[in-house]
């Protein structure tokens, strides 16, 4: 994985320490908010303590007041995400949302705690939008609340699109006008329906794809499996595509859209791991993996390492390791961490040109 954000990119790449990470489970439903406050508090006190006993006031005092001014914002403990990483020192402070479910934790010390950034479930980027597609309208929520929203500029129906479409015309006799043509009849409503569908979904085309080419806005696309094999016989291959789920999401409550969309997201983060898997076999088998940390840190500074794979069981973060992570990222070197049962005890492998 390949980090974006260049403000995270220059903390990690600061030598001033003692290096804060925060890392907080979220639990998004209004009534758990005080919670996720609670438990900040508790180890925000967790790592005002440690630095109390280990460094000067000087060093970390206005990291500590960034942190401390985080409580002010609910805003940021009612996110729609499973967690918080929160890294500071005195120069600078960051948040990462993460998609993850994690344990509580604060570190303080030499390094970051980096390695959740890598794991699979954070690989890329979320799309910006779900869009459930229906035959002659689209209902369009944000990805993040799962709230519905408008996209502004583009029309939610047909019936916008084309504001002289008559649905109850008589389609054997007469006419009727569009936006941008005059059909006559002698077809019959299906087929009528059926040539109003494709002229719609290559609008929603052309506005989709303006919006990727503009902002690189992406979208995960639901609908029934007829409705979407008929868009996706298309427009499949379009690059503001991010995902499809063959399932509408009308008439779902909150809850069961957020266990759709976390059950598709869990899908391709198995997928992802399983090719991970795949790569390293395939790399022992070509004599192209090392799983030595000397030896992996030589590779590095030869620029002999094609991708780094860390595991571990997800409850323990190894100094050595993050340290290491951290070298990785600002090298831009491919690395992933995988969290795994059978990996009590943290080790790294590096796939080697």
């Amino acid at each position: 994985m390949k980090i974006n954000n260049d403000n995270l990119m220059r903390l990690l790449a600061s030598d001033v320490e003692p290096k804060i990470s925060i890392i907080l489970p979220i639990h998004p439903e209004t009534p758990q908010i005080e919670e996720n406050i609670l438990n900040y508090k508790n180890l925000l006190k967790d790592v005002k303590k440690d630095l109390e006993l280990n460094y000067p006031r000087r060093q970390w005092d206005q990291a500590v007041e960034r942190l401390e001014n985080l409580l002010l914002d609910r805003q940021l403990f009612s996110t729609s995400k499973k967690a918080l990483i929160i890294f500071a020192n005195n120069e600078a402070m960051e948040i990462s949302r993460m998609e993850h479910q994690v344990l509580p934790k604060a570190h303080v010390g030499t390094t970051f705690l980096v390695q959740d950034l890598l794991l699979p479930e954070e690989s890329g980027a979320d799309p910006e939008y779900l869009i459930n597609l229906s035959r002659d309208r689209i209902n369009v929520f944000n990805m993040d609340s799962l709230k519905e929203v408008e996209l502004e500029g583009v029309h939610s129906n047909f019936a916008d699109y084309y504001p002289d479409f008559d649905a109850n015309a008589n389609l054997n006799s007469g006419s009727y006008g569009g936006k941008n043509a005059i059909y006559h009849g002698h077809r019959t409503k299906s087929e009528e329906q059926q040539k109003d569908q494709l002229i719609y979904y290559q609008y929603l085309d052309r506005k989709l794809g303006s919006m990727y080419q503009r902002e690189g806005t992406t979208f995960l696309l639901t609908g029934l499996p007829e409705v979407l094999d008929v868009y996706l016989n298309n427009y499949g291959n379009s690059k503001y595509i991010d995902g499809v789920i063959h399932s509408s999401m009308l008439n779902l409550s909150h809850r069961e859209m957020l266990e759709k969309v976390n059950e598709y997201k869990n899908f391709e983060t198995v997928a992802l791991i399983e090719k991970i898997k795949h790569d390293l076999h395939r790399a022992d088998n070509q004599e192209c993996l090392i799983s030595d940390l000397d030896t992996i840190n030589f590779a590095l500074m030869n620029r002999d390492i094609k991708s780094l794979i860390s595991f571990n069981d997800g409850t323990s973060y190894s100094v050595e390791h993050n340290k290491m992570l951290v070298q990785y990222i600002l090298n831009k070197t491919n690395s992933q961490v995988v969290y795994s049962k059978d990996a009590a005890v943290p080790s790294m492998s590096a796939i080697v040109y």
